[in-house]
């Protein structure tokens, strides 16, 4: 049985959200919290929980991922058995059971453009192009190489993640997956997807339910161009 701790890093929430993490750490010693006094972001959060670990994996988890069984056993032996591979990431279901299409090829500014922006009726003329872009071509019942892994869930090494420094702190939101992927790749090491098990995930979806969340889309967009070259195409 595979020892683990669990770190919360609580962004300043604004409901009951703290004083549950709280009766939840008092009960079980292997949770821990870190309470901020303002949004410090996912990437600059989570660079906040991988400084107080020492471990041979780390788990990024999203809140609204549901785990139903014991998947890190799987993860943690197709690791051990890859040393090659630094990050990897289940299959990501929706709550009815039916894939999320989370795998992504690297960004172009094209792509985002169909995704974000592109009115829903011209959508399908553009179908075979968004699907490239999610892999599907390649499908979601195998193992592979994955460019852009995402951050909704990552089963990391601990030690890949502390030699890159983490995340890019610039990203508030958004994007900082994507630049953590190449970084991991650069650093020598795979990130790929495992489909023997998998996660439910919620899907808050900020950057399609407000502009606030839009507009940390585009910033963020355009601060990954900025590092990585603007490839439009």
């Amino acid at each position: 049985m595979l020892a683990t701790n669990a770190v919360v890093c609580d962004n300043r929430s604004r409901d009951v959200t703290r004083s549950i993490l709280d009766a939840y750490a008092k009960r079980y010693s292997a949770l821990s919290c870190i309470y901020k006094e303002s949004n410090a972001g996912f990437a600059r959060a989570h660079n906040q929980l991988l400084a107080t670990v020492h471990s041979r994996y780390h788990i990024i988890c999203n809140p609204d991922i549901l785990i139903s069984n014991n998947i890190f056993t799987p993860m943690f032996e197709f690791m051990e058995n890859n040393p090659q591979i630094g990050v990897c990431c289940p299959k990501f279901l929706n709550p009815d059971g039916s894939v999320q299409f989370l795998n992504r090829r690297v960004p172009n500014v094209f792509d985002l453009f169909l995704r974000r922006l592109l009115p829903k009726v011209l959508k399908p003329y553009f179908k075979k192009r968004l699907a490239l872009y999610e892999m599907r071509d390649i499908g979601y019942d195998k193992s592979y190489d994955v460019p852009f892994v995402s951050g909704a869930f990552m089963f990391c090494r601990t030690h890949v993640l502390k030699e890159i420094g983490g995340f890019d702190e610039r990203f508030f939101l958004y994007f900082e997956d994507a630049d953590l992927s190449r970084r991991v790749q650069n650093h020598g090491y795979r990130t790929v997807y495992f489909p023997d098990v998998s996660v439910i995930h919620l899907w808050e979806r900020l950057a399609h339910k407000n502009l606030m969340g839009s507009w940390i889309f585009i910033k963020s967009a355009y601060r990954y161009f900025r590092k990585w070259g603007w490839t439009w195409w």
